[in-house]
């Protein structure tokens, strides 16, 4: 008979009902976990028969290959990146590997330097949610041996072939679009920021090929957002207010997508805060993430469901291969299709 599967801290995230993360708190770092919570994973714990496993983040022989995985986000703030951690250390967690995440702050010059402190500490290898094209950094790291996958962009240009995990953003784009469409919108606003980013260009190439379809019913209006916050978010709906006030709600959009969901609070809550148009009868938001906005949102948010746990899931799979069998492993690049989910900020059918 096959020996049962160990229990791990996935497994008790998953009975207790909180994130990985808040389980890796409650047995390293106590004091940051309410008396709440350390209940419901206390007897989770106790229900599932879960024991610590020993430490493997330092090497158990002379000159063994270190148990660390370097995981580099673009930034902390986006919950994309904390998302994909989650998936990636749930990996890590069940094939006894620790996982360190680092915070680039949309930082090209600090990303650089975190990669080269993961080469200095030896990592096995990097995860890599890289800013823009790196092909420095993907070469620093083949340089030294070490793995990098890239997460959330695809190969860099002038570089090695690499792994790449990353949301199909075209593919999200075109179905916040179809859902406006669908719902009768034609004034629609694809509102963003950091235009150059690679995930941020084919989510607004999505949205103008499915307006594009409609040959002309249909009118897209690109807004720079000046941030992806959100307090970005909030000034963008007191402009568009103002634009109301000024001209009638006519002249602003009947559909805005916003590429992240902290924007679309933003928008939501000024239009809540300062009598602006109506959602959904005036005007539908549809943000492209899927995070946790319950504290900051005035109104549940129909979103286009990033896939993020399932990358980072896929990205520790494609490095575990990669780390087993370097010899005979084939890089590829791996695209995770988005989804609707459907709330109160759009129109039902």
């Amino acid at each position: 008979m096959p020996a049962a599967k160990r229990v791990g801290v996935s497994d008790i995230a998953k009975h207790a009902g909180v994130s990985i993360g808040t389980v890796s708190n409650y047995l390293n770092y106590p004091e940051r976990v309410s008396d709440t919570l350390k209940e419901k994973i206390g007897a989770s714990i106790k229900e599932l028969g879960y024991t610590p496993r020993r430490n493997t983040l330092l090497p158990q022989r002379e000159n063994a290959v270190p148990r660390l995985i370097g995981y580099i986000m673009t930034d902390i703030e986006h919950s994309l990146f904390t998302f994909i951690h989650e998936g990636a250390q749930e990996v890590c967690e069940e094939n006894d590997l620790q996982l360190i995440a680092l915070n680039a702050s949309s930082d090209a010059q600090r990303q650089n330097e975190l990669v080269k402190t993961l080469i200095d500490m030896n990592v096995a290898g990097i995860l890599l949610s890289t800013i823009s094209d790196s092909p420095e950094d993907v070469a620093a790291a083949r340089a030294a041996n070490i793995p990098i996958i890239l997460l959330d962009h695809t190969n860099p240009r002038h570089a090695d072939q690499v792994c790449c995990v990353l949301e199909n953003n075209m593919a999200a784009g075109q179905i916040a679009a179809d859902e406006l469409i669908r719902i009768g919108c034609s004034r629609i606003a694809f509102a963003a920021h950091s235009f150059d980013y690679e995930s941020v260009q084919d989510r607004q190439m999505g949205v103008e090929k499915t307006i594009a379809r409609t040959h002309g019913s249909t009118q897209l209006e690109l807004i720079n957002s000046k941030g992806l916050m959100f307090e970005d978010g909030y000034q963008l709906g007191l402009d568009i207010i103002d634009t109301m006030k000024r001209s009638g709600l006519d002249a602003i959009p009947d559909g805005i997508i916003t590429v992240s969901d902290a924007l679309a609070a933003g928008v939501l809550s000024a239009f809540h805060d300062h009598n602006g148009p109506r959602v959904p009868e005036d005007v539908c938001v549809i943000g492209m993430e899927g995070a946790r906005l319950e504290t900051k949102c005035p109104m549940s948010l129909t979103v286009v469901n990033a896939p993020a746990i399932d990358m980072g899931r896929k990205a520790m799979a494609q490095m575990l291969d990669y780390i087993d069998n370097p010899a005979a492993h084939v890089h590829s690049t791996t695209l995770i299709e988005p989804t609707l989910i459907r709330r109160a900020s759009t129109r039902a059918e």
